[in-house]
């Protein structure tokens, strides 16, 4: 294939019903819809690691070309622009590039939406989610974020690969309308169907 994910494992990937999915979350603060284009199977589990642990970059634009396909354009055509969960400095240093920047990239292109790298700053090394409760998350993610721009009356789409819990998200979110921002729509290529916790979540 030509592709970075091959037609047989694309054919294999279930899309999920086009809708807003914000109440499903266990943690949603700030975030007024969230939209998920997969579900978080075996395909997409390993194309995402790929992406994330051995430096496919390309499968990230993939993904977020067929993210952007896959959803509904009216919801996404009235954000003013899209930005990428960031990474502490820590961890892009260790991994060398941020996974949500270029589904980020490839879902701008598909879209016609800029993306900006800079409005938000990570600036805090969270610890992995996975063995924390919702309170535990919730304060793992305070104080994780700064903004480094003006966000007054935005629509801001936030991007990422996986939704779980949504506990960053929900924490970038917040800090968002805090200074202002009008409508945050969370908008990953895949969700779980049970949340069960932050193995895989858009924090690690």
């Amino acid at each position: 294939s030509q592709d970075p994910i091959c037609l047989i494992c694309l054919q294999h990937m279930t899309p999920l019903p086009i809708g807003n999915r914000v109440q499903e979350l266990t943690v949603n603060d700030g975030i007024d819809i969230a939209l998920s284009g997969w579900e978080f199977g075996d395909e997409l589990r390993t194309a995402i690691h790929s992406l994330k642990y051995e430096d496919r970059a390309r499968i990230g634009l993939f993904l977020g070309q067929l993210l952007g396909d896959q959803l509904q354009k009216k919801t996404i055509q009235e954000l003013d622009y899209l930005i990428p969960v960031p990474l502490h400095p820590v961890k892009f240093r260790d991994r060398g590039f941020n996974q949500a920047r270029w589904i980020a990239d490839g879902l701008g292109k598909a879209v016609q939406k800029p993306v900006h790298t800079k409005l938000m700053q990570r600036i805090k090394h969270t610890i992995s989610q996975t063995t924390l409760d919702r309170k535990e998350r919730l304060n793992n993610m305070k104080k994780a974020f700064r903004i480094n721009q003006d966000v007054t009356d935005k629509n801001i789409g936030i991007v990422d690969d996986v939704l779980t819990t949504g506990s960053t998200i929900s924490s970038m979110a917040s800090i968002l309308k805090d200074a202002g921002a009008k409508t945050i729509v969370a908008l990953t290529v895949a969700t779980p169907l049970e949340k069960k916790d932050d193995t895989y979540a858009e924090s690690v």
